[in-house]
């Protein structure tokens, strides 16, 4: 029921495309909750400015029946101005002192586009041309086929991209970035668990990550994968929703 309503959530954005809150072509009133004092009575009124610079009004009661359809705006108002406000992601951008310009991820890092577009891909040249998709040589079918998916849902992504995090270079297997929402998030597909010398190297990654601020459903997503027939496309897509539904109704970053 959740995953469901998370679905929902992402596809309704995706068609909206946040477009009808920054459309610089519509003008909607403002509408303020206010007071009206008068012989030291002080009584609840709405309050509608009817031009952009605000120097019209008008005045109605709160109980009154010509206040009801403003109610509504007022309502829709305070929605475009929550979206607005969860959609300020963080402004300060890392400084990358790397002489090969790899980016040093830390708490402070924004994840937007500035930052997206510096990352960089490894392209390593040892990867066999076995499973090849979207210009990309990619190491498994499962990586393959997430790239796949991520191409469906309109979603960015840069494969094996590289990161340090103080003085070690890890290569994070998608960076995705989400136009709607105007942030990116990392994703590791960890497809061998099954190997206890793969899984401990996994938990190092995770510890690492961890300590330089990368959230869990929220800056990171992890997938994981036994072998072939653990594999489920559809959980990665509701995982890829979900995060990108957080992104969109909770951030203040």
């Amino acid at each position: 029921m959740i995953a469901g309503k998370l679905y929902k959530l992402a596809v309704l954005m995706r068609k909206l495309n946040l477009s009808y809150i920054h459309d610089p072509k519509v003008f909607t009133p403002t509408i303020k909750l206010a007071k009206r004092v008068r012989r030291n009575t002080s009584t609840p009124v709405i309050r509608v400015y009817t031009d952009e610079t605000k120097g019209t009004r008008n005045e109605y009661l709160l109980t009154s029946p010509k206040s009801e359809k403003w109610k509504s705006l007022l309502e829709e108002q305070v929605r475009r101005s929550d979206i607005e406000n969860h959609l300020e992601f963080r402004s300060e951008l890392e400084k990358v002192d790397s002489p090969c310009k790899t980016p040093v991820l830390t708490k402070q890092t924004s994840y937007s586009r500035k930052v997206f577009d510096s990352l960089t891909e490894k392209n390593d040249p040892d990867i066999k041309k076995e499973h090849v998709f979207d210009g990309h040589r990619f190491r498994s079918k499962s990586e393959m086929l997430i790239a796949q998916l991520l191409k469906s849902l309109g979603l960015e992504y840069k494969y094996d991209v590289v990161v340090s995090f103080d003085n070690e270079v890890f290569y994070i297997d998608f960076a995705i970035y989400c136009h709607e929402t105007g942030r990116f998030f990392f994703m590791e597909h960890f497809g061998d668990m099954g190997s206890e010398r793969y899984r401990l190297r996994t938990f190092h990654k995770i510890t690492v990550y961890t300590e330089h601020g990368l959230v869990e459903g929220s800056d990171i997503l992890y997938t994981y994968e036994n072998n072939e027939d653990d594999f489920n496309l559809n959980v990665y897509e509701c995982k890829l929703l979900s995060i990108i539904a957080v992104h969109a109704q909770y951030h203040t970053l």
